[in-house]
């Protein structure tokens, strides 16, 4: 088959080491490296979690802008948002972010974090973006936070109340409202302005795949504390009606995708919200599309941007895709994709693996090989012309 070699590029970033974008130009790299009239189309991607700022910021006519904020202990924060039209776009991880939790003896996040982890620094700013900037759609991305509160005190830093069975007030800054029995709630006046909320997973609210008890322990819950935070979400769940909470991606972000859709908002596959606005027309030519993100795991089906890549790739008619990470779980499928490939082809620590010239490094190798192997296979198909 003649003609040069088209690829497309849509990884999400691999956090603690590169942004997608970053990760996007060592894979471009790779490949012209190898094969130098290589035709290569990168798209910066995210999920909803972090980097969805970023790669947004890529499209014509984005403009991005800052502002002060809280985060999910209290502290002072600079947060990220873009403006695209006429709506505002802020990823929650900027404020709510695993990362930002504080950490045990042993590196993860302190066992006291479920108690105390909140979403309300995320209503405050949201409220401030509104009251500064007037949009009409208010677009929050949700992924990768460090708060299991079911979006309560979302709802209060946006100007709503929340009391317990006994009608007692419940403030966020006293507290996770749902570990202290929420249930009840005034919803906020957001003067007609639309909500949309990107979810990074299709998780329920409840349940094996929902907030507490699938994502509770990486936010520093022990068995015990899961189970206290499920019949938390519980109550919160008939609290905010059947329908929100059982909305695929109502248990993203720790249960904000069920208080967004308590209050309207549609809860939209992050990566699809994305390849819509950065343009899925971009996998109808090509011969080989290249994703990826830090870690492959079971999570990934749930949503995250290999899957979604994948899927909207072989919708087009991409004949090859290939995900590329730093670490595979062992025994893992995603749909779509016909190799799994970890970008380290030699053990390494930890900290070397995600050093970002050492990730850098290994995305533009492999790349480099995966592209001049499709090549080679290329080759040795006919052309339409040669059939006819």
């Amino acid at each position: 088959m003649t003609g040069p070699l088209r690829v497309a590029v849509a990884v999400d970033s691999f956090k603690g080491s590169l942004t997608s974008a970053e990760a996007g130009r060592a894979i471009a790299r790779g490949i012209t490296e190898r094969i130098a009239d290589a035709q290569v189309t990168v798209v910066p991607m995210a999920d909803g979690g972090e980097g969805t700022v970023d790669a947004l910021c890529h499209l014509p006519g984005a403009v991005r802008g800052q502002s002060e904020g809280t985060d999910l202990r209290g502290r002072a924060c600079t947060v990220p948002h873009v403006r695209i039209g006429d709506a505002v776009v802020v990823e929650s991880a900027s404020l709510l972010g695993l990362p930002l939790l504080q950490a045990g003896p042993d590196g993860r996040p302190d066992p006291s974090s479920p108690w105390h982890a909140t979403s309300y620094g995320l209503g405050l700013h949201l409220r401030a973006l509104i009251e500064a900037h007037a949009p009409e759609r208010l677009v929050v991305g949700l992924g990768g936070t460090g708060c299991t509160d079911g979006g309560a005190g979302l709802i209060v830093g946006l100007g709503g109340s929340i009391t317990d069975a006994a009608g007692v007030p419940l403030h966020p800054e006293d507290g996770n409202p749902v570990a202290r029995g929420a249930a009840h709630w005034t919803p906020p006046d957001l003067g007609g302005v639309e909500l949309v909320g990107l979810t990074d997973v299709s998780s329920p609210l409840l349940g094996r795949t929902g907030a507490a008890r699938l994502f509770g322990p990486q936010k520093g819950a022990d068995a015990e504390v899961v189970e206290v935070l499920e019949r938390g979400m519980r109550l919160w769940s008939h609290a905010l009606g059947g329908r929100a909470s059982s909305v695929p991606g109502a248990g993203a972000a720790g249960g904000l995708g069920a208080a967004l859709a308590a209050l309207g908002a549609p809860l939209v596959p992050g990566a699809s919200w994305l390849l819509d606005a950065c343009g899925p027309a971009v996998f109808a030519a090509v011969d080989l599309v290249i994703t990826g993100e830090g870690r492959i795991d079971s999570q990934t089906a749930l949503g995250k941007v290999p899957q979604t890549v994948a899927t909207t790739a072989r919708r087009a008619g991409t004949p090859v895709v290939v995900a590329l990470a730093g670490a595979i779980e062992p025994g893992v499928a995603v749909a779509g994709v016909d190799a799994l490939l970890s970008i380290h082809t030699q053990p390494r620590t930890l900290a070397e693996a995600m050093d970002p010239e050492v990730a850098r490094a290994a995305l533009t190798s492999v790349a480099g090989q995966v592209a001049a192997l499709t090549h080679a296979v290329r080759a040795q198909r006919p052309s339409a012309a040669d059939q006819s």
